[in-house]
């Protein structure tokens, strides 16, 4: 009994030089600035249940305590040492390697995919405010300076963006990247997109996706705005003058802004309702101007069947754009006694939604 005492206390005790040995866990701490920060429960209730029956199979790295001597600092292995104390043990394998860095911490989790994207970011971020460059910390760790500038990013988010990072839900950092551009140019839209998307549903080719919508909706936007400020605008033409225009390849302004509206409608963005909001008073007197024209020639109408022939052929009444609405303002003229600009934009939402 004395002789296993004494090898007990042996293995209690770490050697002076490199080497394994078992140390008490009371002589042991983590390292505060352990990149590592996330450690997943149910993981770590598996490797205690591991320890418990097979014991700890790969020792911990540990370094001296300067604060503390005859103590000891984890530099790898915070996993198994949080099981061997949930398994009730009282020692650990581990070897001394007063060498290891912060770096190598990072490197070896990163190879171990060990890491997640805040915990990398974290770490990136604290080098940085050292005076470390992109370039030095990527070597450091193995990885490219446009790697660390990615993570470097996310440095500085956005709240929205933030929480979602930090809560774990978006970890993609790609992801993260492009979502901290949109913001920079679509601040308002972006925060509506996250508010009502699931977070499993942001992903990179739906961010992508929204993206293109964005810059799509406002190019638009910008067509239709430089359409208000362009003046004179054009005056009412008569069918035979609109025909030679056609044939010319003349598109107005007007033409344009109907083509815009009839899209909007069509691919179900706005409502005839929305559209009348967001026209221009010069805009309404544009497109009204040059409707007008058909519902005039609807209401002179002596030839039903040979106006709608002629018009079909030289491409008044097409199916789409600017043709839809010329069609749905020449029929009012033929029906009704008054012009109605929302009336006949309400028509061609309706003939489209059948």
């Amino acid at each position: 009994m004395p002789r296993k005492k004494a090898l007990s206390d042996d293995m209690n005790k770490a050697p002076d030089v490199l080497g394994t040995s078992q140390i008490s866990l009371d002589l042991i701490i983590e390292d505060a600035t352990q990149p590592r920060k996330i450690f997943d429960a149910t993981s770590l209730a598996e490797l205690t249940e591991t320890i418990k029956l097979r014991g700890v199979k790969t020792p911990i790295s540990v370094r001296l305590n300067p604060d503390k001597p005859g103590t000891y600092i984890i530099n790898h292995g915070a996993r198994r040492y949080r099981a061997s104390k949930n398994a009730g043990l009282k020692s650990i394998p581990a070897y001394i390697d007063a060498d290891y860095s912060l770096a190598d911490q990072v490197v070896e989790n990163l190879q171990r995919d060990n890491l997640t994207s805040r915990e990398i970011v974290d770490y990136i971020g604290r080098e940085i405010a050292a005076g470390k460059t992109h370039e030095h910390i990527g070597k450091s760790i193995g990885k490219s300076a446009s790697y660390v500038s990615l993570h470097a990013a996310a440095l500085d988010l956005p709240d929205p963006i933030a929480e979602l990072f930090n809560s774990g839900n978006l970890t993609d950092i790609a992801a993260i990247f492009n979502l901290k551009k949109i913001f920079k140019t679509y601040p308002l839209e972006l925060v509506d997109w996250l508010k009502y998307s699931r977070p499993e549903d942001i992903t990179r080719s739906k961010i992508q996706q929204f993206r293109k919508f964005l810059e799509s909706k406002f190019d638009e936007k910008s067509i239709a705005d430089e359409l208000t400020r362009q003046a004179p605008y054009p005056a009412t033409d008569n069918l035979e003058t609109k025909a030679e225009k056609k044939e010319c390849g003349h598109k107005s302004p007007a033409d344009q802004l109907l083509v815009y509206i009839y899209v909007r409608l069509k691919k179900r963005t706005h409502q005839p309702q929305d559209i009348m909001k967001k026209l221009s008073d010069a805009q309404k007197t544009m497109i009204s101007d040059t409707l007008k024209a058909y519902f005039i020639a609807g209401q002179k109408c002596k030839d039903l069947f040979q106006s709608i022939l002629y018009s079909l052929k030289d491409g008044d009444f097409d199916g789409t754009g600017r043709g839809a609405f010329n069609l749905t303002a020449f029929f009012f003229g033929v029906n009704k006694k008054e012009f109605d600009l929302e009336m006949i934009i309400q028509e061609v939402y309706l003939n489209l939604s059948k």
